[in-house]
């Protein structure tokens, strides 16, 4: 392997030109080759980078065959990624997989055994994990100053767009079951309840999801049907509160000194909460691309060797959430 990584980006759609444009903007990788079959997308493409880049219009397998290339970029719908990663491993290639990591867990936990016996780093992009604010967040948690986790309360809404081939919750929910999953440190829930609501084609456009965990319990709502735009995430300790407003230009993230206070008293089972409110904090949180930090999360894991922080563990525990709630959906 070169002191550069080479890429294959296999897909030009809706996310492949903005994984085309970080990868060209980290340092130490090369974006090598894109594969996309629709001819109005690679003329975009070509367009943009020209004789830069190696431009194929037929079969993923050309990208796969060529030597030159480390890792490769699903940038595809889900349904047909599953069967170009399992290839892409089989012919050494590291990949780098937009979420879900696959539609069903056994297909997860099957990208995670070839992954294994060949020895590569599969990274799914689940991009919150990767916000600047939510690894604030993290540190908080971690450090003790949010004290233990009470609540997680998430809005993710917006007008469109319907998708075909996954419904809302897929779509959406994936970042912020990732994130839990993040923050809590991997820990699983007890149990889930899921309901939703097909209006436009066959799949669910709005859905409620319901996490209980062993010491906090979270709420997700995702919607395509929705006036407003909303990617609002509150998360509630024992000691302090946040919110998380990421459709905010600035001061994403407000931190509440708001709490309560117990007095116990010597009489058995007696005792007194009052509601403690204190200052209301807003940090100054270095903004950051959130897909540049995921590609070069990415890179760095090929270069040092490790395991990703979402990879194929972190993202068969996601798939199972789903797998088990989109069974709820159904009953």
């Amino acid at each position: 392997m070169t002191n550069t990584l080479n890429i294959g980006l296999i897909g030009y759609g809706y996310w492949g030109p903005n994984l085309a444009r970080n990868i060209t903007d980290t340092d130490g990788v090369k974006l090598y080759a894109i594969c996309e079959m629709n001819s109005g997308r690679m003329q975009r493409a070509k367009s943009l980078y020209g004789g830069n880049v190696e431009l194929y219009t037929d079969e993923y397998r050309t990208i796969l065959e060529c030597p030159e290339i480390d890792a490769v970029v699903v940038a595809t719908q889900t349904e047909p990624s599953y069967q170009i990663i399992m290839d892409a491993l089989d012919a050494g290639k590291h990949c780098f997989i937009e979420k879900p990591i696959a539609s069903t867990v056994e297909r997860a936990e099957n990208i995670h055994a070839k992954a294994r016996q060949h020895g590569l780093i599969v990274h799914c992009d689940h991009i919150m994990v990767f916000n600047p604010i939510i690894r604030y967040v993290k540190a908080m948690l971690d450090s003790g100053e949010l004290g233990d986790l009470m609540y997680i309360d998430i809005s993710r809404i917006n007008l469109g767009p319907i998708r075909k081939d996954v419904n809302a919750m897929l779509d959406l929910a994936v970042h912020d079951i990732a994130v839990i999953d993040y923050l809590s440190s991997g820990q699983t829930p007890l149990t889930l309840s899921a309901l939703g609501q097909v209006l436009y084609g066959d799949q669910e456009s709005i859905t409620y999801l319901t996490l209980k965990y062993p010491q906090f319990i979270a709420h997700i709502k995702s919607s395509w049907v929705s006036p407003l735009k909303e990617r609002r995430m509150m998360i509630a300790g024992t000691k302090k509160m946040v919110i998380f407003d990421d459709v905010k230009l600035t001061e994403k993230l407000m931190i509440y000194n708001h709490g309560f206070d117990v007095t116990n008293y010597e009489e058995y089972g007696h005792y007194e909460v009052e509601t403690r409110t204190g200052d209301i904090f807003i940090p100054n949180i270095k903004n950051e691309d959130s897909l540049k930090n995921s590609v070069m999360h990415f890179i760095e894991c090929i270069n040092n060797g490790q395991a990703s922080l979402t990879g194929t563990e972190h993202s068969i525990r996601v798939m199972k959430i789903l797998e088990e709630a989109m069974k709820g959906l159904r009953t």
